[in-house]
């Protein structure tokens, strides 16, 4: 999914393998095989509460205050997203839930981890994939998206790869695509103008590995304290607003949302009330405090789960993919903020 289920598109590929991978997020084909148990090194815990990346007063970690201003187009943006070609259930469906392989696996590497020149196929990658710390065994999401995120907390940055591949004879890794966020800046992709890092890097057009995912160990300490990525399933703008610096998109339609373009859930919203599970819940309250960007394509509108199964730890949701579907994207449950939008300072 690329941003969740599949990234759409790389545009060679046919109707008919879209609505294959729609099918994979949704849970409708055949469990993936079992992947061996390895060693996995844990998320770390910092003050009591799982590590949050970037400075806290950074875009991606600033919650949305109650009264923060509309997007003028929000009604045809949201009706566009729940109506439109690929749409679907008109909600933002969980990626990697139940049977689909569309999570995206979170490794920590840690000294005496083995180091490896990683491979891109971009011009100037970033030079910290020269001696690449990756934990031994570590796979990437078995599906032809092939992404992980690799947090190095002991170096200082967090490594977004996609097409990631490992090649045991000459016990060297490869990826289409790759990107490189020091934890301790404000998260920005140099190319927005403003980086407080500017070795904040790659090629996921102002991406960063942090918040492509809900990671495992967040919502089980009850707490996601940051925005999350979203792929949309109906073809987004060829535009692109801040933080994006790119999109994948080609749609010319009026009402299709650029990437980068802010979502949350109402404050008005009593989640409480909507009889989620748990981790669904502390999802959602994620998505109401924080809300969701559009940083990818997808055949389906979905937001990215870790990728447990894969790490090697089992499966470890208790969710399905319409867990968050309660909340149907429409101007009763949903706020679209201003392109370009910037959280009070």
């Amino acid at each position: 999914m690329v941003a969740p289920p599949v990234r759409r598109r790389r545009r060679v590929a046919a109707p008919a393998a879209v609505f294959a991978i729609s099918l994979v997020v949704s849970g409708c084909v055949e469990q993936p095989a079992k992947v061996s148990q390895r060693d996995w090194n844990p998320a770390p815990v910092v003050q009591g509460a799982p590590l949050r990346a970037f400075a806290p007063d950074s875009w991606w970690n600033t919650p949305v205050p109650d009264d923060a201003p509309s997007n003028p187009r929000a009604s045809g943006i949201l009706r566009y997203m729940s109506t439109a070609e690929e749409s679907g259930d008109g909600c933002v469906r969980l990626a990697g839930a139940g049977d689909s392989g569309w999570g995206q696996p979170v490794y920590w590497a840690e000294p005496g981890d083995p180091t490896y020149r990683v491979t891109v196929g971009k011009a100037d990658p970033p030079p910290e994939l020269k001696d690449l710390r990756i934990p031994k065994g570590a796979l990437a999401a078995n599906n032809n998206d092939g992404s992980m995120s690799i947090f190095d907390t002991d170096r200082g940055y967090v490594v977004a790869l996609t097409d990631a591949k490992y090649d045991a004879d000459s016990n060297s890794w490869r990826a289409s695509g790759a990107t490189v966020t020091y934890l301790d800046s404000n998260g920005l992709d140099v190319r927005t103008g403003q980086a407080s890092d500017e070795r904040n890097r790659g090629s996921h057009r102002g991406n960063n590995a942090a918040v492509m995912m809900a990671r495992f160990d967040e919502v089980d300490a009850g707490r996601i304290e940051h925005v999350l990525k979203v792929a949309s399933g109906p073809d987004v703008s060829s535009r692109s607003v801040f933080p994006m610096v790119g999109s994948d998109g080609d749609s010319s339609n009026p009402s299709a949302p650029p990437q980068g373009l802010r979502f949350r859930i109402k404050p008005s919203v009593d989640l409480d009330s909507l009889g989620l599970s748990r981790q669904a819940l502390v999802i959602a309250r994620a998505l109401q405090d924080y809300g969701f960007y559009i940083g990818d394509s997808g055949g389906v509108t979905a937001l990215k789960l870790e990728d447990t199964r894969i790490e090697g730890r089992g499966e470890l949701w208790h969710l399905s993919a319409d867990a968050l579907c309660h909340l149907p994207l429409s101007p009763q449950y949903w706020d679209v903020l201003p392109e370009g939008y910037q959280p009070p300072g």
